[in-house]
């Protein structure tokens, strides 16, 4: 199945759903009891997967990725990110033919989203090989993202990530454009 099937006739009544969901008062720390700040060696020690580094073109993280992360009854692919070898960000690709299931699921967990992409981003997902939209809980601390790529390659990523890492990442690309001037 197309993320298109899934979009088409449920966008409308599956964004007005997202409206009326209030929203629980609970923050997103970490995931599977696993917290946001936990030190590099403590996160792999859980073994969630089989992490393995990567390198990757952004300045002040240090990233590991898996391809057996079980997640709603499948292996899939995740990422870990982290700073100062603090564990702060986590990326999961969902099951594409799951994602409306995953979407109400995060609703109902997190109530409705803190912001999301307009109705015709999600539109222009069935329409453009490179399009995105997104939803986003709990202040923006999950984000659930949908990307049409070249190719028409759909993909879901469910991002969990903690409220310091976009600062923190910010404070050392800085420190390392200052350090060139």
């Amino acid at each position: 199945m197309t993320v298109r099937s899934y979009l088409s006739p449920l966008l409308a009544p599956f964004l007005a759903l997202l409206v009326l969901v209030p929203a629980p008062a609970q923050a997103v720390d970490g995931y599977a009891g696993i917290a946001f700040g936990t030190d590099q060696k403590a996160f792999l020690a859980k073994k969630l997967c089989t992490f393995q580094p990567r390198k990757i073109d952004v300045v002040g993280v240090e990233y590991f990725e898996c391809s057996d992360l079980a997640f709603a009854g499948e292996k899939v692919e995740a990422g870990a990110f982290f700073i100062d070898g603090r564990f702060l960000r986590l990326s999961i690709v969902t099951p594409l033919a799951q994602s409306f299931l995953i979407a109400e699921g995060l609703t109902q967990k997190y109530g409705k989203p803190s912001s999301q992409s307009s109705a015709a981003a999600f539109e222009r997902l069935t329409q453009d090989d490179d399009a995105q939209a997104y939803l986003a809980f709990d202040h923006d601390t999950v984000v659930y993202k949908f990307s049409a790529q070249a190719a028409r390659k759909k993909q879901v990523l469910l991002i969990y990530t903690s409220p310091h890492y976009e600062p923190l990442l910010k404070e050392k690309q800085l420190q390392f454009v200052k350090d060139s001037l």
